[in-house]
């Protein structure tokens, strides 16, 4: 689309319009027309702006969220059959010791307690429980969806109401539901542009990563064919850094096996069961976590060492490093390639972080404790940015 001219550049045209129009002097123009050209300006600009905002949302990757009057989510029912996902509650399974036949009430709340993982979220008990007496346990529903309210086995709740014959605090025990956070615009936006890009192939690599998409929480999958053993596809699960296990993409447990469950079949329960089937029947799934490969950067002679410039460059290289991930040939798009870490790649990242007269006189990567001038990542292996290192 063409530049958007500026209020100026508009009233100049409408000033300069009317001027040969009507033949009128400065003078003239500037008492009678000056005034008229301001105020149509500014409607020719929103007007302008109008239009823009038409053409960006027309686009998936360009289109803004409905919550500000954007096509994103209309664009993605399209061609993904789903909204963004939303924040889900965790359910926790809770030990619970009281005198037999003491009762819970259905709809009773627990508090967190200050020293919880999440301090001070309130929890409910969906159902009546009458208590045994004995090894008793209770399951609660987090009241707050997302990561904010996670719980962990060992935490402690209290009863937010006097209940007779049974102990005020108890503990969980097991994590039955994690909970997950809101699917983000970006991966949204992603989702939508693998949809329309990818094409379904009836079991090629391309579906796998069509099919994890419907996983929340993934933020990719990397299938392979197992060495030496062609009936079995080995799926690496990559999860967002919000719902990983250590912030640095590893999925959990549940992750994983709610990964394997889409791959194997469509979750949309709207449609026949004949039309859910996904994995090829001759093809065995083996479900991995992805590989951390820790990444150790030294940066010799920086210069300019003060705190500012080190928060530049360490804000720019794990955004860097983050878009560095294994290609998948016949799945990923060729333009898209960039699985590996050049050193000379890393010394233009930072050098695009500090300011123009700052400088330094060297840069080393270490990958996995070895030294090297490129690093392939595959099979499941992804970079993490685990030392940063001045000399």
């Amino acid at each position: 689309m063409k530049p958007i001219p500026t209020l100026i550049e508009i009233r100049e045209l409408i000033n300069n319009d009317l001027r040969n129009s009507l033949s009128l002097t400065d003078d003239e123009l500037r008492k009678v027309v000056g005034a008229f050209a301001k105020v149509q300006a500014a409607q020719v600009k929103l007007l302008y702006l109008f239009l823009s905002d038409i053409q960006n949302n027309i686009f998936p990757d360009t289109a803004d969220p409905a919550a500000i009057g954007g096509q994103l989510e209309r664009i993605g029912a399209i061609y993904l059959n789903r909204q963004p996902f939303p924040a889900t509650s965790g359910v926790y399974n809770a030990n619970v010791s009281g005198e037999a036949g003491s009762t819970l009430r259905g709809g009773l709340t627990f508090k967190s307690n200050d020293d919880a993982t999440s301090p001070g979220f309130l929890y409910v008990l969906d159902s009546e429980v009458v208590l045994t007496g004995s090894g008793d346990v209770i399951e609660i529903r987090a009241l707050a969806s997302g990561l904010e309210s996670e719980l962990v086995i060992g935490d402690q709740l209290t009863i937010t109401e006097p209940v007779l014959g049974v102990d005020q605090t108890i503990g969980i025990s097991e994590v039955t539901t994690e909970p997950r956070a809101a699917e983000t615009q970006e991966a949204y936006t992603n989702a939508i542009l693998d949809a329309i890009q990818l094409e379904p192939q009836g079991g090629s690599r391309t579906d796998y990563k069509l099919w994890a998409q419907d996983a929340q929480g993934v933020r990719d999958v990397y299938p392979y064919v197992k060495a030496s053993d062609a009936g079995f596809v080995q799926v690496y699960v990559e999860a967002t850094v919000e719902d990983s296990t250590d912030e640095k993409g590893t999925p959990s447990q549940d992750l994983i096996d709610e990964t394997e469950a889409v791959i194997t079949q469509d979750p949309d329960e709207t449609k026949p069961t004949e039309e859910r089937g996904r994995k090829p029947i001759q093809a065995f799934l083996e479900m991995l976590e992805i590989v951390i490969e820790d990444v150790d950067i030294e940066i010799v002679g920086l210069d300019d060492a003060s705190a500012a410039e080190k928060e530049k460059i360490e804000e720019a290289l794990p955004i860097f490093l983050n878009d560095i991930r294994p290609f998948i040939d016949g799945a990923d798009l060729n333009r898209d390639k960039n699985d590996i870490l050049y050193n000379a790649q890393v010394q233009a990242a930072v050098s695009d972080a500090i300011s123009s007269g700052n400088f330094f006189t060297n840069l080393i990567v270490t990958v996995a404790g070895t030294v090297t001038p490129a690093y392939t990542f595959d099979q499941g292996r992804i970079p993490f940015l685990r030392n940063l290192i001045y000399t």
